[in-house]
């Protein structure tokens, strides 16, 4: 019983963390218009990857992202949104560098870092605080 309310507690607790993963795949994803196929895989990769995120059933982090890309189709504050549960979710010491690398992994999704996809990255990067050099640090940190 207890191990289910530290359970619980734990999620609780993720819960900002996994919608600021979700709201900023979500900008960089469609950064260039499109969802493809690629950035969903590598979605699915990052979710299945991350200690913070397997306290959740996948299908909640995809809804999530799903739930962001949809308002960001939907609302010219769109951008404005995920740039602020994005702050409300990276409070936690070294969330906010893990972050940027996830929004990297996802911008290499499809092979390439593109030119919308790296400016979504460096407002992602001011909002954070982090140093315009933090974007490029990111995406030589997960290029293999």
């Amino acid at each position: 019983m207890f191990e289910r309310f530290r359970l619980e507690l734990n999620r609780h607790k993720q819960r900002p963390f996994l919608e600021a993963v979700a709201a900023a795949c979500a900008l960089v994803a469609t950064a260039d218009g499109e969802v493809s196929f690629s950035e969903r895989a590598r979605l699915d990769t990052v979710i299945e990857s991350l200690s913070q995120l397997r306290l959740f059933d996948p299908h909640e982090v995809v809804d999530a992202f799903d739930e962001h890309v949809a308002q960001l189709a939907d609302d010219e504050d769109g951008v404005a949104a995920m740039l602020k549960v994005i702050r409300a979710g990276t409070r936690a010491d070294g969330a906010a560098d893990l972050l940027l690398r996830i929004s990297a992994v996802m911008s290499l999704a499809d092979g390439r870092d593109s030119a919308d996809e790296h400016a979504v990255m460096l407002r992602i990067c001011a909002a954070l605080a982090l140093p315009q050099t933090a974007v490029d640090d990111a995406i030589a940190s997960v290029q293999v």
